[in-house]
């Protein structure tokens, strides 16, 4: 495959046995650690005595921390509907937004369609811990329990809480169904249905340690190891994880600055078709065609890989076939002296299932962008059925440096799914990033997030990451803060000029307040202007803005120094177009001497053009008409001490510029950060992703006593609230409504004007609670009515209407019923 039809890895987040994400992760592989624990005396405690005693049953865990708590609220979710989630989606979503994030990219400001293929395991949490719930089931209903739980959903689910609109499609191959994701993403890139795919994959079937039972010649090992390629391979344990990679056109990543971690050369997939000895068997003529293949696909010899990241199972037959079909895939190559080093992450993280695939091609990508080899670890004699101890191929039991290698580094990786789905992709080492632009004197790190908490952590994040990555161009950082992160209500910036400066600011940084839907900004401009050449050398796009107001005015701004009239409208202009073009809207403009002048171009009393034949001239503009307009903020463009208005900004200087635009984004004008930054060489570099304030959200299974908390339960259609709620103040009518929707949505308090869609209310959810106060007060409620003004108040105000409406007809029917006797 051709550098034009090369795709890079942009982005990657994961949750892993031992690891929250993915720098974790590669700790524990280069560390060697197995992430299966054994576990603790109060979590055996909570394991059934009669199941403890059986002396197949292993205490061994490999579940990932944390699975029953979601950020509902803010991905708009009701505690009561995100209960009712697959955990293994709400996970994935959680991942998606971190692998875009890490992708250095707000989703909502990406300038193209972005692509989901998805995959994960089947919905135990449904099966064991909501189905047997029947009051629970009775009232999510049967659509609802559907939209909450079903495969088919999850890729969608994602596309709609990430506002994609690219293809979104669910794929399900098993153990491969990631691989087989990022084929067709892959397909779906180069024939630009899509811009940016998002390919990942969730398993989770060990949500709360318990240990499994280990059946004889079964595949589940006795002592909870698992030993790929090792003659004492007997199998492997089932772990719970979950892995998103985030894929761009090479060039377009180039283009656009982005940190790429690696290169998919080329993939391909395949089925072993009924050539094999039963349904879930491997099959080695299918193994060997689909990695023949993707050699075909990325045009690249076998011998230029170094490392092939195998499926590895950990069984003796599973691994012989997988060896057996590498040696023959690989041919000639081994024959003429190549060799090739194989490992398998699953003695580390056991076999996550549907999410193994995309395990190995993180575990794989990382690899190749470290340049180390991480140990396949529990690894001691080569499995006797294979040809280890003389082949090509060898195991990597140790932390090895890339071998030295002519070209780039270039790795493989396997995986093959129950029911003979094999896939298989070449991946090659970055090409070396562009060296960062110069730092400029001062620069601005933005952070946000939906609520103050988060906030105040996603700062402290930010401020310990800076310490610890020195090599990050401070420009490239906060380039990144401010567009590669979503805008949200929560919001803090900095200005700084080193990064000493800025993590000591981000620090400071505490919860605050939510900034308002948006704040309105006038214009101050003073009689003279500051030289603006400082400021041009950072901001390119400003020497730009110079150029062309001076040419419109039929100016020489240089001529008369940089004090001159020439030179304040032109600099004043040049700052106002620039602001203009950041989304920065003035709803007043005024100005002193040569300042009125700018000001009446900017609040349209004057063209450029006539500006410049007043500017010759030495003529005034016309004093504005009608009573000037009223602004929270007054930004003066040029020096801060020549306005006198309510709070003021300087702009005339970087630093200053970068206040003023700062604290208009603070206070919820949306700014066009890549504006600011136009023509300036800007990279996207590796930053925090959004600190989650995950709680609890979970159904404990009716046959295993919890682990940790009570069992939450619908309450009773006829049940008060608790205690300590706060029920809306009202009438008995709006109460009774309240109190429906507080047991629909699962929230202890709703106002009467509080909008109940804000609080996780959608169509469906709505049309079920309307349906049953139409059912309690013998009226017909329609969905429309609800959509117009969604709260309780209005609701109760409906129902009361139709109630004095159907009570006045009884009189009416009454009193014709009395005249006719």
């Amino acid at each position: 495959m051709s550098s034009e039809m090369d795709i890079a890895v942009v982005g990657m987040s994961g949750r892993f046995p031992g690891a929250a994400n993915v720098a974790e992760f590669w700790e524990l592989l280069r560390d060697g650690v197995d992430a299966g624990r054994e576990l603790t005396a109060a979590e055996l405690d909570a394991v059934p005595a009669e199941e403890r005693a059986d002396p197949a049953y292993v205490p061994v865990w490999s579940g990932i921390e944390g699975a029953d708590r979601f950020d509902a609220q803010f991905f708009g979710y009701s505690p009561t509907d995100a209960t009712l989630i697959d955990p293994q989606h709400r996970i994935l979503l959680e991942c998606a937004w971190e692998a875009l994030e890490d992708a250095g990219y707000d989703s909502r400001r990406f300038p193209g369609d972005i692509a989901v293929y998805a995959g994960c395991g089947l919905n135990q949490y449904l099966l064991y811990h909501l189905l047997p719930q029947q009051e629970l089931v009775d009232s999510a209903g049967r659509l609802g329990m559907a939209v909450a739980s079903d495969k088919d959903n999850l890729a969608t689910r994602i596309s709609y809480k990430l506002d994609l609109t690219g293809p979104s499609m669910t794929v399900q191959t098993n153990c491969s169904s990631a691989l087989v994701g990022l084929h067709h993403a892959i397909s779906s890139l180069l024939d630009y249905q899509c811009d940016m795919a998002i390919v990942g994959a969730v398993s989770v079937k060990n949500p709360v340690p318990r240990g499994y039972r280990h059946e004889a010649d079964g595949i589940n090992s006795p002592d909870g190891r698992c030993r790929a390629f090792d003659a004492e391979a007997a199998g492997y344990h089932l772990g719970d994880g979950a892995g998103v990679v985030v894929l761009r056109r090479r060039e377009d990543a180039e283009d656009a600055g982005d940190r790429i971690y690696a290169l998919v050369k080329g993939s391909a997939v395949n089925n072993d078709g009924a050539g094999k000895v039963s349904f879930v068997a491997p099959g080695r003529s299918g193994q060997v065609r689909v990695i023949r293949r993707a050699l075909r696909v990325a045009d690249v010899e076998a011998d230029s890989i170094q490392y092939v990241e195998a499926n590895g199972s950990g069984t003796l037959m599973g691994d012989s076939i997988e060896v057996s079909a590498l040696e023959e895939a690989y041919g000639a190559a081994g024959a003429s002296g190549a060799g090739w080093a194989i490992g398998s992450v699953k003695p580390n993280v056991g076999n996550l299932d549907t999410a193994s695939g995309v395990t190995s091609l993180i575990k794989a990508v990382l690899a190749v962008h470290h340049g180390e080899l991480p140990p396949s670890i529990h690894f001691r004699k080569p499995n006797p059925q294979t040809s280890l101890d003389r082949g090509p191929f060898r195991v990597n039991d140790m932390l090895r440096d890339w071998p030295e290698v002519t070209g780039p580094r270039r790795a493989a990786v396997s995986s093959f799914g129950v029911g003979g789905t094999n896939a298989h992709v070449i991946l090659e080492q970055a090409p070396p990033p562009a060296p960062p632009g110069p730092n400029p004197p001062a620069v601005l790190l933005a952070v946000s997030a939906a609520g103050g908490e988060a906030l105040a952590a996603a700062a402290n994040r930010l401020a310990e990451h800076l310490g610890r990555h020195p090599e990050q161009a401070l420009a490239d950082v906060a380039y990144t803060s401010q567009v590669g992160r979503r805008a949200l209500r929560h919001r803090a910036f900095v200005v700084a000029t080193d990064a000493g400066e800025a993590a000591r600011a981000l620090s400071a940084v505490g919860a605050g307040e939510a900034s308002p839907e948006t704040a309105t900004v006038a214009y101050a401009f003073p009689a003279t202007c500051p030289d603006l050449a400082a400021l041009c050398d950072a901001l390119p796009r400003l020497r730009a803005e110079v150029d062309r107001v001076a040419g419109e005015l039929g100016v020489d701004p240089a001529a008369g120094g940089p004090g001159s009239d020439a030179a304040t409208v032109t600099g004043q202009l040049a700052l106002a177009r620039l602001l203009g073009a950041c989304g920065v809207s003035p709803v007043a403009a005024h100005g002193e001497g040569p300042g009125a002048v700018t000001a009446a171009v900017v609040d349209g009393r004057w063209t450029v053009a006539e500006a410049g034949r007043a500017l010759r001239a030495g003529s005034h503009p016309p004093a504005p008409a009608g009573t000037p307009a009223e602004a929270d903020l007054t930004l003066a463009v040029g020096p801060a001490e020549a306005s006198t208005l309510a709070l003021t900004d300087d702009a005339g200087s970087l630093r200053g510029l970068l206040g003023a635009l700062g604290e208009l984004w603070r206070r919820g004008v949306e700014v066009d950060w890549a504006a600011l930054h136009e023509g300036a060489s800007r990279r996207r570099v590796g930053l925090p992703t959004y600190p989650f304030q995950r709680t609890r959200h979970w159904v404990d299974p009716v046959a295993v006593a919890p682990v940790t908390g009570p069992t939450p339960t619908a309450p009773a259609a006829d049940a008060q609230p608790a205690a300590d709620a706060q029920p809306a103040a009202g009438s008995v009518l709006e109460e009774a409504v309240a109190a429906v929707w507080r047991r629909r949505l699962g929230v202890d308090r709703i106002g009467l004007h509080d909008s109940l869609l804000m609080l996780g209310a959608d169509s469906l959810s709505a049309a079920r609670t309307l349906r049953d106060l139409a059912q309690a007060f013998h009226v017909d409620l329609q969905l429309g009515v609800f959509l117009q003004t969604p709260t309780v108040a209005a609701l109760a105000e409906v129902i009361d209407g139709k109630l004095r409406e159907a009570q006045e007809i009884r009189a009416a029917l009454a009193a014709v019923s009395e005249e006719g006797a």
